[in-house]
């Protein structure tokens, strides 16, 4: 069983350098940090490289510009630009629990057979968008609704 691997953490933005900030600070606030944090600005017309610029030095960032807009292409990049045994995503209008992290690797080191998994969804604000309202219907105390 291995102890640790590698993380790389890949952000696709596009015209949301603010939300962009408030994301890569809950990585720099990481128990477990990132060993690397790839941002694919998708075709920004605001200050995203500015923003990312403004995190060299607390975390292992790379800029990578995707001119084809689109999240499939973004995503692509990411993946392509990340040199990690993991490659975790988050979005970039989301701040991650300081064990985010932590968390996502431990199913890997457990076992090396594991693929993909995925964390709990929490929102800010009641009622404040279709992630939440699935997350209530579908996934509230590990019962599928009937609807």
């Amino acid at each position: 069983m291995q102890s640790k691997l590698s993380v790389s953490v890949v952000i696709i933005t596009r015209n949301r350098a603010d939300l962009l900030q408030d994301a890569l600070e809950s990585l720099v606030r990481q128990r477990r940090p990132p060993d690397e944090v790839v941002v694919v600005d998708n075709a920004s017309h605001d200050h995203t490289r500015d923003v990312v610029a403004g995190f060299k030095g607390m975390l292992n960032v790379t800029y990578v510009y995707e001119p084809i807009r689109g999240i499939p292409r973004a995503r692509n990049a990411g993946v392509n630009a990340s040199t990690g045994d993991i490659i975790a995503f988050i979005d970039d209008d989301c701040v991650a629990d300081e064990d985010w992290l932590k968390y996502m690797e431990i199913p890997f080191i457990r076992d090396p057979y594991v693929g993909i998994v995925g964390g709990e969804v929490s929102s800010f604000r009641i009622g404040s968008g279709i992630v939440e309202e699935f997350y209530i219907k579908n996934m509230n105390s590990g019962r599928k609704s009937k609807d």
